[in-house]
């Protein structure tokens, strides 16, 4: 093997679950040539791991993704492992003259695969575990830790911001409330996040809210309710200069998220908020470190369940699964 070339998924979360096979990849073949085809608003998070030698864009568009396919075959590269199922992938993947093409049998378009992987459910590390070992690719960690690096620009953004808020040096907990338009279910409701904030603030915890800048009227409405004044923290940069943020963090309190997920890739203690989704296959890594609180519906889970967990955390340095 001499290159090989990984389709990630479009989801933060779906990012960080890859990671783990891209670095067993790059230490099993120091000499080979990495390539990435990724959205653009992951390709600076993915960079910033040092793993790949080039990234691609995945566009939405058909006439910039015959382009992609022409770069590609351009480069020769004899296998491709997909962590996508998505039928442009696939149809990517075989228009780019790939002999080897690795990716999960339960793709729609699997016909075009060389080499088929099990996949029991939804997306996560074990799935794409074994879509390595499928491909040749072994030793891989069992979390996603200590692969994201932070870029001195990120840094800096962020110690300009939090000097700007008077945080500079301060302890601070992230909370993070809010998910995709397609992912709605997973939030609490409104008033469970106003609660919460106004109940650590008692304990003289300072609070900084994340989220991306379309859910800032939302988290702006959270911080205005509560009793005070609480930081909202909408980075321009984009997602570096937001893992900035979370590695100064004593602990993250959010929903099943591409944040938390990211909170946890950094080695922040996250108290991980579950409605229907598994947090046996997709929950916060290395499962040991953090406290899952689990609903059948996210939106019964209460603040008093958040505060109870948050204390037994702090206060005796222990996890605990609700």
């Amino acid at each position: 093997m001499d290159k090989i070339i990984f389709f990630h998924m479009n989801q933060l979360g779906d990012l960080l679950f890859s990671l783990p096979v891209v670095k067993a990849a790059r230490k099993q073949y120091p000499d080979i040539k990495i390539y990435s085809v990724v959205r653009s608003n992951l390709a600076g998070l993915l960079k910033s791991t040092g793993l790949v030698d080039k990234i691609y864009i995945k566009e939405k568009s058909a006439a910039k993704r015959i382009g992609l396919i022409k770069e590609i075959r351009k480069e020769n590269i004899g296998t491709a492992v997909l962590f996508s199922e998505s039928p442009e992938s696939l149809i990517s993947v075989f228009l780019s003259n790939i002999k080897k093409r690795v990716g999960f049998r339960t793709a729609g378009l699997k016909i075009l695969l060389t080499d088929k992987a099990v996949k029991t459910g939804v997306p996560s590390l074990s799935n794409n575990i074994a879509l390595a070992k499928t491909a040749g690719i072994s030793n891989i960690q069992n979390n996603y830790t200590d692969i994201i690096k932070i870029n001195s620009e990120a840094e800096l953004a962020v110690l300009k911001w939090l000097q700007e808020n008077n945080m500079s040096g301060k302890k601070f907990t992230v909370i993070s409330p809010g998910a995709s338009t397609r992912r709605r279910e997973k939030c609490l409701q409104k008033n469970v996040w106003i609660e919460t904030v106004n109940k650590l603030h008692d304990k003289n915890i300072n609070i900084i809210i994340v989220g991306a800048k379309w859910e800032k009227k939302n988290i702006a409405d959270i911080a205005d309710k509560s009793r005070i004044k609480t930081h909202i923290f909408c980075p321009d940069g984009g997602l570096l200069e937001l893992a900035s943020l979370l590695s100064k963090a004593e602990y993250f309190i959010g929903i099943d998220s591409g944040t938390m997920h990211l909170a946890a890739s950094l080695g922040i203690r996250c108290i991980a908020l579950y409605g229907k989704t598994d947090p046996g296959q997709i929950g916060p890594q290395p499962a040991g470190k953090h406290a899952i609180i689990k609903r059948n519906s996210a939106k019964d889970i209460t603040s008093e369940e958040i505060i109870d967990t948050f204390k037994k955390m702090g206060s005796k340095n222990e996890v605990c699964e609700l």
